[in-house]
This record gives C-alpha cells, sequence and structure tokens, in this order.
C-alpha cells in the first residue's frame, strides 16, 4: 500500500495539479496577488463550467448537471 505522501496514491489530485500547472500556472507571469486571483478564477470557472470532461460523457460539468438534474426532477 502506497504511502500517504505519494503521488499514486493521490491520482485525481495530482492530476488536476498537472493540468492547472500546464495550462495555467506557466502560461502567465503574475505581477500581482490581485493578478493571480484573476487568472485562477477565471481558469477555474472554465473548467467547472465550460470544458468537456471524459468521465461525464464529454459533456461541460454545468450541461451534466443541469441534466442530471432534469432526470431526477420531481
Amino acid at each position: 500500500m502506497p504511502y500517504p505522501g505519494k503521488p499514486m496514491r493521490h491520482g485525481f489530485v495530482e492530476s488536476l495539479n498537472g493540468r492547472l500547472r500546464d495550462e495555467c500556472l506557466n502560461e502567465a507571469l503574475f505581477t500581482s496577488l490581485g493578478y493571480v486571483e484573476f487568472v485562477l478564477a477565471a481558469w477555474r470557472r472554465d473548467y467547472n463550467t465550460v470544458r468537456t470532461h471524459s468521465k461525464r460523457g464529454w459533456k461541460a460539468p454545468a450541461q451534466f448537471a443541469g441534466e442530471l438534474a432534469r432526470e431526477h426532477a420531481p
């Protein structure tokens, strides 16, 4: 069994960290804390609402959640 600090134990987190680093942090030159917050908020909004994900049938999370809510509506 892997130890708690090993990356293979936290695969989803490591995957997200890698995407964040490759697509956001390595692409911007941060000059202030306000700019960091702005860039991270934009990336998070895109990742959580716009970008499609394979685990959700290549649907954006917002679209997937809307369809799921309609399926389970009373």
